[in-house]
């Protein structure tokens, strides 16, 4: 059920970081929705495949559950987050599998709404014939893929009451887009005539280099619907004594704003971060959190949007990179309380 949240925002503070500042600007009231990523891919009473930072409430729980996904829906109902956006690994992963048995099993998926998150360079990268970090669209087996996987979501998900439609059309976010090489708008439009859907694409476009702005990044333009930046973590970007706001508020938000001046822009902002692969870790608190979600609602507003303003939140439950805001014995609920209460 589509329903917009109005997320009643009083004034931002301006935060001094290391010599620059998180430049913020009074934030309108407006309607402004808020996704978070999830993760459907965790198996009840092992966690062992990573290290994981935080110790869930609902403990080592699986995500093939409908009771675990329902009470993930109730938490997210009851504090303002709109809608999860669910990462998919293809019709035969653990994840896909976890997700047709826990989420969409849900008795109560209809409270919020949810949309797929493509996890194309894992999907694609060998289809072009060479597993090197780039997507080669010039190699027919990249589309040929891209579209049959396509066709297995619209089959399996498109069509659900609860699937995020903007102006009708299904979303699926699509990941590190900036790995793509040669993709064009006629890709986009072949993909939509070949599975016959009029599909938005959110782009994981934006990043540190050429991907800072969109006029050097390697597929901005008119190749997708809108773009974002799913985690602006960047291990070597990160100084003694950093927060997630701290660096956030240097390092990301600049990025953010070059991409909302020219693109329709829906910015992303991750709690803290800590890593299973020893990166240097990112500590935040609720309050930390409210002033980044504040930044973030105002970029979003500024976008030149063609549906209502979008704040991504990463992650709902990405345990192992330590940026959950799912309640946690560390935390509580501040962080979901943060959402509601602004």
């Amino acid at each position: 059920m589509c329903r917009a949240i109005a997320i009643l925002v009083t004034s931002l503070c301006v935060v001094a970081v290391s010599g620059a500042s998180l430049a913020q600007e009074p934030a309108k009231r407006a309607g402004v929705r808020v996704f978070a990523y999830y993760y459907p891919w965790y198996e009840a009473g092992d966690w062992s495949r990573h290290g994981y930072a935080g110790t869930p409430v609902l403990g080592k729980y699986g995500t093939d559950s409908p009771k675990v996904a329902q009470q993930h829906i109730d938490w997210c109902a009851r504090h303002h987050v709109d809608g999860l956006f669910v990462s998919w690994w293809g019709k035969d992963h653990l994840a896909a599998r976890h997700l047709n048995a826990g989420l969409m099993k849900a008795s109560n998926l209809d409270q919020i709404q949810f949309a797929l998150f493509y996890e194309s360079l894992g999907l694609l990268d060998d289809k072009d014939g060479a597993a090197d970090g780039v997507v080669d669209f010039g190699k027919p087996k990249v589309m040929a893929a891209l579209v049959a996987d396509f066709r297995h979501l619209k089959r399996n998900y498109f069509g659900h009451a609860s699937y995020w439609k903007i102006s009708g059309r299904p979303v699926v976010g699509l990941y590190v887009t900036r790995t793509f090489k040669g993709f064009k708008a006629d890709h986009a439009r072949q993909l939509r005539d070949e599975i016959d859907a009029d599909v938005y694409l959110i782009a994981d476009e934006a990043f540190f280099g050429e991907q800072a702005s969109p006029e050097t990044a390697r597929n901005a333009g008119d190749a997708f619907d809108a773009y974002t930046a799913y985690n602006m973590f960047e291990n070597a970007k990160v100084r003694d004594g950093d927060t997630a706001l701290t660096y956030q508020s240097r390092e990301a938000f600049p990025v953010f704003r070059r991409w909302a001046n020219r693109e329709n822009f829906l910015p992303a902002i991750f709690p803290s971060y800590a890593d299973f692969r020893g990166h240097k870790k990112l500590p935040g608190t609720p309050a930390d959190f409210t002033t980044l979600l504040d930044a973030a609602t105002t970029i979003a507003q500024r976008s030149d949007a063609s549906g209502p303003p979008v704040v991504f939140v990463t992650s709902f439950n990405e345990w192992w990179e330590g940026t959950t805001i799912e309640p946690a014995r560390e935390y509580g609920s501040e962080y979901l309380e943060a959402i509601r209460d602004r």
